[in-house]
């Protein structure tokens, strides 16, 4: 061999000494990217099952590892096949992704009811056979789960709210005829939650149990200890209860599964809202009271008016009623108005008749100078501007106790409420919202009934004024004072001098004009010395 030929020979020696390796290992790292997967080297196995729920193992976990070596198994002693079975293309399968250190392989596998007729397809798309006795313990573990229809431990709902039990048990049969108890059941302790229960005590369960049986203690005694089939015997308003469910499921020719369980939970039986109005029938321009009954949250309470009367009463809690001022104006024009309130479930229809009634006229005799100072469109925006928040804040109780004082020791009226009154000076014609008194420079101005002064001052158009809040949003109004006698935040009881009367503001002569109203909303007193506020007691 000459020299040339043994130098060219030596140089393809070296070469392939540094790439064969390579070669070998790109050619072994292409086999394993298709060859079955090794129990050795799977670090994780991630199994979609037919419903969509997914099981994360990991290798590490030794419980999970005993698994993931299980399915291995079923994998080496599956028998290859020509191709997958024509009814199975389409189906439904379980996909396992198993994970190695550097490689990803999906398997597709294909269980049903037969377990003779198991199938899985691996990462290269060849199919296999698994034998039915592999088939049957895969369709007896927990993520076959989906397969069956008598595998979701039963839910009980109290409330529209899932309670779960404090103690559990279910067992369900498999195709191959074992059962399989849940390991998975979600237990807790009782909690301070309270269930509110509209109307009745009532239980729901999503598969209803073939024995139910109910213990209620109020405090520490029992008050009802039977079946469920019997809770409407129990006289359960209002309270709030100790509850202890006892329920159980037993197996039959049609539900291939049995348990049972324990619920402790507390409740309070609300029973459905009833409203009523204190009055049926009222004239133009006075109040009614709504009452209502069976009602937690006042806040809740939506109402409406046909016709509308463009007013939304707010509803306060009284006691163990709920209760609301509901003013129709004095222009209201109509028979009947139908009012609607709905809380919770319950919506309630109530009509209130109105009467008709005609409103005179007055004649004011005061000059265009007196009216120009002190009732201008400036005068009445100052006085709707302070006044706003004054009206819009009211005790949350009924201050007022029995029927109303005049509010003057004379009690002599000059000018009604709701009449039409013409301005001598100016010509302007406008609603009276209260009521006018003949009254002494200096007399007694008197409280019409209980209540906290709210404001205390002097304004353009009413002079000297006091405000009573009575509750519930109706407040009583003392203008035209020479002077007052009382202050902000000062309890009064009926009869009490808050002031003196006098001729400030809009009037020109010794004059008090006393009104009432419900927020914003001018109310007639007259009924009110004569019966007070009529409430459904």
């Amino acid at each position: 061999m000459n020299k040339p030929t043994k130098n060219m020979l030596t140089l393809v020696a070296i070469v392939a000494a540094i790439f064969i390796p390579t070669y070998i290992a790109i050619g072994s790292y292409i086999g394993a990217q298709f060859a079955p997967v090794d129990e050795k080297t799977i670090t994780k196995l991630e199994i979609t099952d037919v419903g969509g729920n997914v099981y994360s193992l990991m290798a590490d976990n030794p419980a999970q590892a005993v698994d993931i070596a299980g399915f291995v198994k079923i994998n080496d002693r599956a028998i290859e096949q020509p191709s997958l079975p024509d009814p199975l293309l389409g189906a439904d399968y379980f996909e396992f992704k198993y994970y190695s250190y550097d490689r990803t392989q999906v398997y597709k596998y294909y269980f049903n009811e037969n377990a003779g007729e198991a199938y899985f397809v691996d990462a290269n798309g060849t199919a296999y056979h698994i034998s039915e006795s592999d088939a049957e313990a895969f369709l007896s573990t927990k993520y076959a789960r989906a397969l069956y229809d008598t595998t979701s431990f039963p839910q009980m709902t109290v409330s529209e709210r899932t309670i779960n039990p404090t103690e559990g048990d279910w067992v369900y049969q498999t195709y191959s005829g074992d059962y399989v108890a849940l390991d998975d059941i979600v237990v807790e302790e009782p909690t301070e939650i309270v269930y509110q229960m509209k109307g009745a005590f009532a239980l729901s369960f999503d598969n209803r149990p073939d024995f139910c049986n109910v213990t209620i203690k109020d405090g520490d005694n029992i008050v009802y200890s039977d079946s469920y089939d019997n809770i409407a015997n129990a006289d359960l308003e209002g309270r709030t209860i100790d509850v202890l469910v006892e329920a159980k499921w037993y197996e039959s020719d049609t539900e291939a599964c049995y348990g049972s369980a324990v619920y402790k939970f507390k409740a309070k039986i609300l029973l459905p809202a009833v409203f009523y109005l204190g009055k049926t029938e009222i004239e133009p321009g006075e109040f009614v009271v709504i009452s209502a009954k069976n009602v937690d949250d006042p806040r809740a309470i939506t109402f409406t008016s046909e016709p509308d009367i463009g007013f939304t009463p707010t509803f306060f809690e009284d006691g163990r009623y709920t209760r609301a001022l509901v003013p129709v104006p004095m222009e209201f024009e109509g028979n009947e108005v139908k009012f609607t309130c709905t809380y919770g479930e319950v919506t309630q229809e109530m009509n209130l008749d109105i009467t008709e009634k005609k409103f005179g006229n007055s004649f004011l005799d005061i000059s265009a100078t007196v009216a120009n100072q002190t009732r201008t469109e400036t005068t009445i925006k100052n006085f709707n501007d302070t006044m706003a928040p004054i009206i819009a804040v009211t005790e949350s109780t009924p201050l007022w106790e029995g029927t109303f004082h005049e509010g003057t020791a004379g009690g002599n009226v000059k000018i009604g409420f709701g009449r039409y009154c013409t301005i001598s000076g100016t010509g302007e014609t406008y609603r009276h919202p209260g009521c006018d008194y003949i009254v002494k420079l200096n007399e007694n101005i008197m409280a019409m009934n209980n209540g906290k002064v709210v404001y205390v001052g002097y304004l353009d158009l009413p002079g000297y004024m006091v405000v009573i809040d009575h509750g519930l949003g109706l407040k009583s109004w003392y203008c035209h004072l020479n002077s007052t006698a009382v202050k902000v935040g000062d309890t009064v009881n009926k009869g009490d001098v808050i002031g003196y009367a006098g001729m400030t503001g809009f009037t020109a002569r010794e004059n008090c004009h006393i009104a009432v109203s419900v927020y914003d909303v001018p109310v007639s007193q007259y009924k009110l010395w004569d019966e007070g506020v009529i409430m459904t007691k």
